[in-house]
């Protein structure tokens, strides 16, 4: 009897420590960066996100100028800060410190990658037309600035496209290439990076041609890397790469917009789904826009759905870890639009948070 007693006691003890452990699960915590000129951001919002009901509850912020874009590994939070003279902050989540904060060299740095294989940081500089290679500390503090590349480019568009724009550098999975996207230039740029003499450097592979006056902004991979989408901000397009033995090959551009759209376009964010099927897009102007693409057989795009975002300039577009949740950062109407996937109507919008210029949101 007393076994018996004994084991229900265990029993329940593990059941309630199971249930614990779920409710747990269901909780991450949502980082958004933001632009703090001209708002009443603080800097860094951190929000805890509950991945059952979708409600998120703000724990903290840090402060920070401009942290516009971030990227994250473990504890350690990196965020550009966007202004002419460029920074690097690195962030230890745990301790609250700041481990490092450095130049980048260059002006309004919007985008941050860090490599899955080397211990390094990209950073992309928009208005210089720069790219920034940093390696890091065992801590993932900022060793040194290791290599800097300023480009020359330049395509049609006499307004936005005199000079080179570098908008953002995403590494593939296994961390051997990274592929920077020149808005200025019309050219996707693909890099190795070299280590020697204890230094990392670019290395140049190839150049990828994309649409003329389209200004490539963003890109995601399929998951087998044999296309590559590329989110293009001034026509509001993707536009589809395949691999043909070493070269990339333009096979299809779509549309983030209806067909009777008469209006602005500004390509913002893409991304895909984790069992490879879906392409999640946004595009700012008047446009606002969010689009969900199947992913054909041939890797090629069909529209599935659209929806309106609900909100001014989206920026940044990412899912929940369970993706149960589609999240917008909405720029100019300050919030946050949360969508469940489906994203079909006006009922598909939960929560929307009220953050001012948010841009970025990662877990």
């Amino acid at each position: 009897m007393k076994r018996l007693f004994l084991s229900f006691i265990l029993l329940s003890i593990s059941t309630v420590v199971l249930h614990m452990n779920t409710v747990y699960a269901q909780h991450k915590k949502l980082y958004v960066g933001t632009y703090t000129s001209g708002s009443d951001s603080k800097g860094v919002y951190v929000y805890d996100f509950d991945e059952r009901s979708g409600e998120a509850t703000l724990a903290k912020t840090i402060a920070m100028d401009n942290p516009s874009f971030l990227a994250r590994k473990g504890s350690i939070l990196y965020t550009v800060n966007e202004n002419s003279k460029g920074m690097l902050t690195v962030y230890d989540l745990d301790s609250d410190k700041i481990l490092s904060h450095v130049s980048t060299d260059g002006e309004h740095p919007c985008h941050i990658s860090l490599s899955p294989k080397d211990p390094v940081a990209v950073v992309s500089n928009y208005s210089s037309g720069s790219l920034a290679l940093y390696s890091l500390n065992q801590d993932g503090s900022i060793h040194a600035l290791d290599d800097i590349l300023k480009f020359n480019g330049s395509s049609i568009n006499k307004e936005r496209q005199q000079e080179s724009h570098i908008h953002s550098a995403f590494f593939n999975k296994e961390g051997s290439q990274v592929y920077v996207s020149d808005l200025g230039a019309d050219l996707i740029y693909v890099f190795e990076i070299e280590r020697q003499n204890d230094k990392y450097g670019f290395h140049i592979v190839q150049e990828i041609k994309t649409k003329l006056g389209g200004g490539p902004r963003h890109l995601v991979f399929s998951q087998d890397e044999k296309t590559l989408y590329s989110i293009l901000e001034m026509t509001g397009e993707v536009q589809v790469f395949q691999q043909d033995n070493n070269d990339w090959v333009s096979k299809q551009i779509v549309p983030m917009y209806p067909a009777d759209f008469k209006g602005e376009h500004g390509g913002g964010d893409i991304k895909l789904s984790k069992d490879g099927k879906h392409i999640f897009a946004t595009n700012r102007g008047t446009a606002n826009f969010i689009y969900q693409y199947k992913i054909n057989q041939d890797g090629k795009l069909k529209v599935k759905r659209f929806s309106s975002v609900f909100g001014d300039s989206p920026r940044n577009i990412n899912l929940s870890p369970s993706e149960k949740f589609i999240f917008v950062t909405n720029q100019n109407t300050n919030n946050i639009t949360i969508f469940s996937k489906k994203m079909d109507n006006t009922k598909d919008v939960g929560l929307v948070l009220q953050i001012p210029k948010p841009v970025c949101v990662i877990f």
